[in-house]
């Protein structure tokens, strides 16, 4: 696996086979934020914001019977807020703060990304992008996790760049099978082409259903021994 570096990354960028290409776009400024120095994208922050806010629906659990409408009554703990161009938006000490890029992004199959905040934000107590693994053949606006672990409110605007994207070639061995396939896109990245930040799920279908029936079974041995 290798680091896509200057040149590499304009060469992906301008592949003529669309399956081999690489999109991240529209680019404002493609001096800035793209060199033939540096190993990485510079990304922008969209107008679209997601703000966690107190809520009264209780504890959300992924793994409870009902967890299907715990993860539908997200709207009661994230408030839409949009911001043009020239606005701003405050993150305040503690809070949490889902955001979108400006630019859209497509993956082949034989790349993977890493989201990397950058330093001068952190310094200022801004974590971003949490979940930083963006998958092979990912296609959409890439979601940032902004945290404000700092003791000031920080002010964000619409357009500034705050995050970069690493780009990691994936080399196959010539006779093992293809990692990759375009049919698992929904497999590797249940975020693809997705307009929202709003978790969908916690973990795969499989897995939730196997913790849901242990959950239940040591639900029913707590009771048992709370009878006793």
């Amino acid at each position: 696996m290798s680091v896509l570096i200057g040149d590499k990354l304009l060469e992906r960028m301008m592949e003529p086979d669309p399956a081999d290409r690489l999109v991240v776009g529209p680019l404002l400024e493609p001096l800035e934020q793209l060199s033939s120095t540096q190993a990485s994208v510079d990304v922008r922050l969209g107008c679209d914001f997601r703000l966690a806010t107190a809520s009264n629906i209780g504890v959300l659990d992924p793994f409870a019977d009902s967890a299907e409408n715990h993860f539908a009554d997200l709207a009661a703990v994230y408030r839409n807020i949009y911001v043009p161009l020239g606005g701003g938006v405050t993150v305040h000490p503690h809070q949490l703060l889902l955001a979108m890029t400006m630019e859209w992004v497509r993956l082949p199959s034989n790349l993977l990304a890493y989201v990397v905040g950058r330093s001068s934000l952190g310094r200022l107590g801004l974590m971003i992008a949490t979940a930083i693994g963006v998958q092979p053949g990912y296609f959409g606006t890439i979601t940032l996790e902004i945290r404000n672990l700092g003791e000031a409110p920080v002010r964000l605007y619409p357009g500034q760049t705050v995050a970069q994207l690493f780009f990691h070639e994936l080399r196959p061995s010539a006779d093992g099978p293809d990692l990759w396939p375009e049919a698992q896109n929904d497999v590797f990245g249940q975020y693809s082409g997705a307009t929202d930040p709003i978790p969908r799920r916690i973990s795969g279908a499989r897995s939730t259903a196997r913790l849901q029936k242990l959950c239940k079974k040591y639900g029913s041995a707590q009771k048992k021994l709370r009878g006793r």
